[in-house]
């Protein structure tokens, strides 16, 4: 039973728990439903976008969560101070891995977690599980084809005509945004990859909705706001006896499921996104992910690479940036350093690699948005691939 043919019944939690472990029946979870059925949207072409879940105004101090990172408490992050020329103010942030601009370049390992979610729509029974047999990428899953990606596995990268080296992929880009600081070094900035037993979630008739794809079998439509409450109240604190904690990111994928926002399908489709929280006044970062099969939105690895991109960027969300826009996914200005979201929809060269064509997607520079001169990223240009040739200008 698989997302690309309509399930004939749904095993109900209850009746599964009653003769499963503990540990099994820590997994399934409901979704909101109720007497109310969400209003589904017209026919109208969709257009997917990023978003990201900044760490609350008032939440743990970031002087507290950077002694927490010096104390391996969290993530690993350094920090940074510049001074853009484009309005002569100051900007500072954090970065996850160690500073590339000093003698001594190290490299910095984070555990990722990779957790499969399979999620049963109510509406029609459909099930989008990662684990599964999926016709559209040949029967392969989701979580294999993954794996064996450049997100995780090396892969021998030029960027900008300059090599910076065999690595994973975000890696790759880290050492070419810096490269001016980190060519011929040992800088690296990488994930060591643990995957984790899938999640059952079942997904109430008020909380999502399946679609059909205008290519290969259907997509699901999950409200974002419960989803997003469910990540950080139940399913990161369930994962703790997993090994799941602050110095670590998980990351949750889905097979051909997006989101909406603002509880209304009419947003739609939000395909991935970083956030950060500070459970126990501790920093936790975490990303969710989709991997289209179906064909209607950005392929393949195309939403994680941009996710753990602007998570390695931008981990707590809030790194504050001269406004930039138009561009991208962007229709009016934002401030802040989201890496993938300038060039969404605007791919890197694509990678084969164990069996599968890759498909991640270009990222934008810090010197792009602090708009330096001379730019020390790779090429000496703004972006990854030289899609961007110089520092935006003012954004109105």
């Amino acid at each position: 039973m698989n997302r690309k043919s309509l399930a004939l019944f749904l095993i109900s939690a209850a009746g599964l728990c009653a003769t499963a472990p503990i540990a099994l029946c820590q997994e399934l979870f409901r979704l909101p439903d109720g007497p109310r059925e969400i209003k589904k949207p017209d026919a109208s072409p969709k257009r997917g976008y990023y978003t990201v879940v900044p760490l609350k105004e008032g939440a743990t101090k970031v002087e507290d969560i950077i002694n927490q990172s010096t104390t391996g408490t969290t993530i690993p992050l350094w920090g940074y101070g510049v001074v853009s020329p484009l309005d002569n103010k100051s900007y500072s942030g954090q970065m996850v891995g160690r500073a590339p601009f000093f003698h001594g370049h190290r490299s910095t390992s984070v555990q990722a977690y990779l957790v499969p979610v399979a999620l049963t729509f109510d509406d029609t029974n459909t099930v989008f599980d990662p684990t599964a047999p999926d016709a559209c990428i040949g029967n392969d899953t989701v979580m294999n084809v993954t794996v064996s990606s450049p997100m995780f596995q090396n892969a021998s990268f030029t960027m900008n005509q300059a090599n910076v080296g065999t690595t994973q992929y975000v890696d790759a880009f880290q050492r070419a945004n810096f490269w001016g600081y980190v060519a011929g070094t040992s800088y690296h900035t990488l994930l060591t990859l643990k995957t984790l037993p899938k999640v059952s979630v079942s997904v109430g008739t008020t909380a999502g909705f399946t679609s059909v794809s205008n290519f290969c079998g259907y997509y699901g439509e999950l409200d974002y706001n419960v989803w997003d409450s469910y990540v950080q109240n139940t399913l990161i604190p369930s994962l703790k006896a997993q090994g799941v904690g602050p110095t670590d990111l998980p990351i949750f994928i889905f097979d051909s499921v997006v989101m909406y926002g603002n509880s209304d399908p009419n947003d739609c489709c939000i395909l991935g996104y970083h956030g950060s929280y500070t459970p126990s006044n501790v920093l936790q970062t975490y990303s969710v992910t989709n991997f289209d099969t179906a064909g209607d939105f950005s392929p393949d690895i195309s939403t994680i690479s941009h996710e753990i991109a602007e998570w390695m960027n931008d981990p707590l969300g809030t790194n504050a940036t001269p406004a930039w826009g138009h561009i991208g996914q962007v229709t009016g200005c934002q401030n802040n350093l989201e890496v993938g979201d300038p060039l969404s929809g605007t791919f890197f060269p694509s990678i084969t690699m164990n069996g599968f064509t890759y498909n991640p997607q270009e990222l934008a520079f810090f010197t792009w948005f602090y708009r330096l001169s001379p730019s020390f990223g790779a090429g000496g240009l703004y972006s990854n691939n030289g899609t961007l040739t110089s520092g935006q200008g003012a954004c109105s």
